[in-house]
């Protein structure tokens, strides 16, 4: 698996981190959005949109913490 992440400011409620769990191909297989200054946490199983859009603005991600904000941890 590959995982990616980006972040966008949020007024009022700090930095939305968005988290991308992909196959080799890329093909986006789950993702998740973390508001860590407000606490929100939104999983998405099953996204609608399955490829990335604009990856050259993508971070590399960590798979241990893609999955402890999952809660598999």
């Amino acid at each position: 698996m590959l995982y990616f992440k980006t972040s966008q400011y949020v007024p009022g409620k700090g930095d939305a981190w968005t988290y991308y769990e992909c196959d080799a191909e890329k093909k986006v297989l789950r993702q998740l959005t973390h508001l860590p200054d407000s606490g929100e946490l939104n999983r998405i199983p099953d996204p609608i949109v399955k490829r990335l859009v604009r990856p050259d603005l993508l971070q590399d991600a960590v798979e241990s913490e893609f999955k402890q904000l999952w809660g598999e941890d």
